[in-house]
């Protein structure tokens, strides 16, 4: 859908550059609030899986999952200065990060650690999209 469809388009350019959407004849609050509310509905799903998995609902059940959600879409590829990005990549990184949180799970690593140990992770994927798109501007 993000790569195949006007919408989708439209939601990537005004990631990367929402005034010039809006320059270029587009109504980007009409954007913005369709993808809030496919977020909305999106989340409202996973709520109801993570419920009915637990057998218990609390507003403060999904606490602290905003860095993980950030760290996979990061480590997956997608550029904090908008514009780049794919579900595959997304899907790769929350599995890598799958996979390095079971880890440190399996190893006994205490939360706080963990925690930090995933902020590296996300500083050094930013750090590698910057250098990414130094070179890209280099060489092309």
């Amino acid at each position: 859908m993000l790569t195949r469809t006007v919408f989708g388009r439209l939601v990537f350019a005004i990631g990367s550059n929402e005034e010039a959407v809006r320059l270029s004849g587009h109504r980007t609050s009409v954007v913005k609030v369709a993808v809030f509310v496919i977020a909305g509905f999106c989340v409202g799903i996973a709520a109801i899986t993570y419920m009915a998995r637990l057998n218990i609902a609390s507003p403060i059940l999904g606490g602290g999952y905003e860095l993980s959600a950030i760290a996979a879409v990061v480590i997956g590829g997608a550029s904090l200065s908008g514009g780049k990005g794919s579900m595959i990549g997304t899907l790769l990184g929350a599995c890598l990060l799958g996979v390095l949180t079971n880890g440190l799970l399996l190893m006994g690593v205490s939360d706080f650690q963990r925690q930090m140990i995933t902020g590296g992770v996300i500083m050094v994927a930013v750090v590698v999209d910057h250098y990414r798109d130094r070179l890209a501007a280099r060489l092309g």
